[in-house]
């Protein structure tokens, strides 16, 4: 099977979805497939330390030219679509099918190109961008009329795909809300299974940046729409109980100067570790989730978080906001906790039952260590080839008749 990719998100911006894309892409080749992947054409200067990742041999890669940066958030473009390069790539490359990750510029490159062509599509929808925490991240305000609007240009794109997908129950089900045409087919976010490290390394570390006591981690871009000042705010009173307790928060993002502020003033900056950007390939061969005994997040506009499954797969439990796909990955006392979005008492009171209950925070690790296992690459790219092959069987009985 010969499979093109168009995702706006890929390298070397870090997100979810690049990596999702990526997963994906790795786990195709190895099975013998031909993949390429379109992307904005990234500027030389944004590739660093941070954002080198081993590409799988077989994968092409084809820079979209014409893409302008997004001044709210570092490394990411945006397609200008021209079509002709685009269109000119993939009639050469002859594809079976056309997968889309993006509603963007250069996914309709990829949609275009292959209606053109005659191509059979899917498009996989994962982030919702009418959330306000999004349109905050990128410059825009909430107003109600805007939010309406993205919804219907999202909605818009994807009804121009012959078959779509989504990562979570409660992303179809808003897809379908807000008028897709087609039932989305649910096919979850799959991940590597991580190789663990020597535990005395993992000491080493933990003992480098102060943990010695009852610990948390969050991961992701520090951005409005991660709810991180409710994060803060909640671990201001965690420390209330529990002096020794520390938070590390690997990323970094456009409100990273505001949190430390925050952080200071509560009082709790010498217990809060900003631990800065790192590449994914480190985070993970390094283990460094493992800085902490659970992972949290307090952002409300989660589909299905790459995060908390890379997380769960090191065996962390998740203390999370009940919101949007999270539910969905947290079984509440099974592999983490849920506390309502917005109350910092209530994550506070989560984390400290994660804190004081060493027992039943292990249990919910391991129930979390189980949970991940369901989510590896392998079964999930079972259920992308079927849906490939679907719209190919689907698309030559359109030409048959």
């Amino acid at each position: 099977m010969r499979i093109c990719m168009f995702t706006d998100s890929f390298l070397p911006y870090c997100s979810g979805v690049t990596f999702s894309v990526l997963n994906q892409a790795s786990e195709l080749v190895k099975r013998g497939h031909d993949v390429c992947v379109f992307r904005p054409k990234p500027r030389k200067r944004d590739f660093d330390e941070n954002t080198s990742v081993d590409l799988p041999d077989k994968v092409e890669i084809f820079d979209v030219p014409f893409s302008l940066g997004v001044s709210k958030v570092p490394k990411l473009r945006v397609t200008l679509p021209s079509f002709l390069s685009s269109l000119w790539r993939v009639r050469k490359w002859d594809p079976d099918v056309v997968h889309m990750s993006t509603e963007w510029g250069c996914g309709w490159e990829g949609l275009v190109a292959s209606k053109l062509l005659r191509k059979p599509t899917v498009g996989t929808f994962h982030t919702f961008f009418a959330d306000p925490g999004y349109l905050k991240s990128f410059g825009l305000p909430s107003f109600q009329w805007i939010q309406k609007f993205m919804w219907w240009y999202s909605v818009s794109f994807y009804n121009a795909c012959r078959f779509v997908t989504s990562p979570s129950k409660s992303v179809k089900d808003a897809l379908v809300a807000h008028g897709i045409r087609f039932d989305p087919i649910i096919i979850p976010n799959g991940i590597e299974r991580p190789r663990r490290v020597d535990a005395d390394d993992i000491m080493a570390k933990r003992q480098k940046v102060g943990i010695h006591g009852p610990s948390f981690v969050y991961c992701g871009r520090i951005s409005p729409e991660k709810s991180l000042d409710v994060l803060i705010g909640a671990f201001a009173l965690v420390q209330k109980r529990r002096r020794r307790a520390k938070l590390v928060i690997i990323g970094d993002g456009p409100l990273k100067k505001n949190l430390e502020a925050q952080a200071t003033k509560l009082g709790i900056h010498e217990n809060v570790v900003f631990y800065g950007h790192v590449s994914h390939e480190r985070l993970i061969d390094e283990n460094l989730l493992l800085l902490a005994d659970t992972f949290v997040t307090a952002s409300k506009t989660e589909n299905q978080p790459m995060s908390i499954l890379e997380a769960m797969s090191f065996g962390l439990p998740i203390v999370g906001a009940n919101s949007k796909g999270i539910p969905e990955l947290v079984e509440d006392r099974v592999n983490g906790m849920l506390f309502e979005p917005d109350n910092e008492q209530a994550m506070a009171d989560c984390m400290l039952h994660m804190a004081n209950k060493r027992r039943k925070r292990r249990r919910m690790g391991h129930g979390a260590l189980m949970f991940a296992a369901e989510y590896q690459m392998p079964q999930v790219v079972d259920q992308l080839e079927k849906v490939y092959q679907q719209a190919i069987d689907q698309c030559k009985n359109r030409r048959g008749k």
